[in-house]
C-alpha cells in the first residue's frame, strides 16, 4: 500500500488444522541511508507498541535480479504459483487430518523438520543448498515447482489406493450384513445346503442352472409365471417343410435365410425351479435355463460357416428383474474353497490399516517440503514485487508480521504510516 512496504498475501488465513493466526510477509525500503535494522525498529514501532502484530525479520540471501522483462513476467506468474503450491500444502494437511482423525491432529500436528510451521515460518532462513540463489528466478522457481509437482503426484497415487481399498472393505462389510440379494452366494449355498435342498447345478452345452431371489411375499406369483419369463428370448423358429411342400423343397427359410424368431418362447426348463433357502424376507430359488442357441450356418463356397452363439442369461436376467425377480451369477464348484466374508473383510482391515500408516509417515514426511517450497515461493514473490516498485539495487527489509487477532486494518494502516 503506499509507497512505504509492499504486504505479500496471508500465509496463513482463518483456521486449518494447524494454525489459526494470521502471518503477513512485508518488504519496507530503507529510504535514505536508512540501515535495516533501523527500518524494521520504525516497523516494530508501529506494529508491537500498538500490539497490532508481532514482526520477526528474514534474512535472505541476495538473489538474481535478472532483467526487467524477465521480472515483470514472473510476478505475473507468483501469483499463481503462490496458490497452487498452497493447494498441494491444504491436502497433505487434509489428507492427514483424514486418516488420523482431526482431535489427533490437533494433537500432533504436522511439523517442518523438527518445528511447527509457525517457527519455521518466524525463523525462516533460506534452503541455499535445495535451492542455490544465484540461479536465474525463473530457473529457481520451476525447481520450486518440480519438487511440489513429485509431492502431488505421490499424495494422489497414495490418496487413489487408500480410497479403493477403504471402498472395497466397505462394500465388503455391506454384503457381509446383507440379504440374500447381497449377501455372497458361496457362503450361502455351501455344500450342505445345496445337497440338502436336493438341487442339481447343471452347466452343460445347452443347459444351465441360474439362481434367483424372490421376496417372500411375491414367492406364489414367482412359481405362476416363473416357466414363461422371456418369452421372446429362445427362439424356435426353422424350415417349414411340412406346410411349405415337404423335406427338401426350396421355401426361402433354411440357411443363411432362415428366421429363428419366427416362433419364440422362454428358454426355462418347465418344472425346474427348486425352493433352496429362505432367510429374513427373501427365499433363494434355482431354476434350470436354455443356455442359448446359434444363429443359422450357412455355406460359403465350399466351406460351412457356423452362425454367432447367443447366450440368453442377460436377456433372462433382464426379463426376471422387470418382474422383480432378482437373477444372480454363481458357479458352483464343488471342490472350491471358501473364504468367508469375514475373513476377506478382515485381510482388506488390515491392507486399509496398513495403507494409513504408510499415509501418515508420508504426509509427516513431506508437508515440511510442501510448506518450505511454499515460504521459498513467497520470499521470491517479495524480493520481485518489491524490486518492481522499489527499484534497483535491492534494498528493502522483509520481515513476517504475526497479526493480532481482527486487527488487519490497523495494521494496513501502520504500514502506511
Amino acid at each position: 500500500k503506499g509507497s512505504k512496504s509492499t504486504p505479500c498475501a496471508l500465509l496463513s488465513r482463518g483456521r486449518s488444522p494447524l494454525e489459526t493466526m494470521s502471518h503477513w510477509m512485508v518488504t519496507l525500503p530503507n529510504e535514505g541511508n536508512n540501515l535495516a535494522e533501523d527500518t524494521f525498529a520504525k516497523l516494530r514501532e508501529h506494529t508491537e507498541l500498538e500490539n497490532l502484530a508481532e514482526a520477526k525479520q528474514l534474512v535472505v540471501p541476495k538473489l538474481l535480479v535478472g532483467t526487467l522483462d524477465s521480472l515483470m513476467s514472473l510476478s505475473d506468474e507468483l501469483g499463481k504459483y503462490d496458490s497452487a503450491i498452497e493447494v498441494v500444502v491444504r491436502k497433505i494437511e487434509r489428507q492427514y487430518s483424514d486418516v488420523v482423525g482431526g482431535k489427533e491432529a490437533l494433537a500432533d500436528p504436522l511439523k517442518v523438520g523438527p518445528v511447527p510451521p509457525k517457527r519455521f515460518l518466524e525463523e525462516f532462513q533460506w534452503d541455499i543448498a535445495k535451492y542455490p540463489n544465484r540461479r536465474p528466478l525463473p530457473e529457481l522457481v520451476q525447481l520450486i515447482l518440480g519438487g511440489v509437482g513429485s509431492v502431488e503426484e505421490d499424495l494422489k497415487n497414495l490418496s487413489i489406493n487408500l480410497s479403493e481399498k477403504t471402498q472395497q472393505l466397505s462394500a465388503l462389510n455391506r454384503k457381509k450384513g446383507g440379504n440374500l440379494a447381497m449377501a455372497p452366494l458361496e457362503e450361502v449355498l455351501t455344500p450342505d445346503v445345496i445337497q440338502g435342498s436336493g438341487v442339481q447345478f447343471l452347466d452343460t452345452d445347452y443347459l444351465r442352472t441360474v439362481v434367483v431371489v424372490i421376496n417372500k411375499a411375491a414367492e406364489p406369483e414367482w412359481l405362476n409365471v416363473y416357466q414363461g419369463i422371456g418369452t421372446d428370448i429362445a427362439g424356435y423358429g426353422g424350415p417349414d417343410w411340412a406346410s411349405g411342400g415337404g423335406c427338401g423343397q426350396n421355401d426361402g427359410n433354411f440357411g443363411a435365410e432362415i428366421d429363428r424368431q419366427r416362433e419364440t418362447g422362454s428358454p426355462v426348463v418347465p418344472g425346474s425351479a427348486t425352493r433352496v433357502v429362505a432367510e429374513g424376507e427373501h427365499v433363494l430359488y434355482t431354476v434350470v435355463i436354455l443356455k442359448g442357441q446359434y444363429e443359422a450356418g450357412h455355406i460359403e463356397g465350399d466351406e460351412f460357416k457356423q452362425g454367432n452363439f447367443v447366450d440368453f442369461f442377460d436377456n433372462f436376467k433382464a426379463s426376471a428383474r422387470e418382474k422383480r425377480f432378482i437373477v444372480r451369477e454363481f458357479e458352483y464348484d464343488p471342490s472350491a474353497k471358501t473364504v468367508s466374508t469375514q475373513e476377506q473383510a478382515d485381510d482388506l482391515d488390515a491392507q486399509v490399516q496398513q495403507q494409513k500408516g504408510s499415509m501418515v509417515r508420508w504426509c509427516k514426511t513431506h508437508f515440511g517440503e510442501a510448506f518450505s517450497a511454499w515460504v521459498h515461493v513467497k520470499v521470491i514473490r517479495a524480493f520481485v514485487e518489491s524490486v518492481l516498485r522499489y527499484g534497483l539495487p535491492p534494498n528493502f527489509v522483509l520481515a513476517v508480521l504475526k497479526l493480532t487477532p481482527n486487527k488487519e486494518k490497523q495494521v494496513m494502516q501502520a504500514l502506511d504510516r
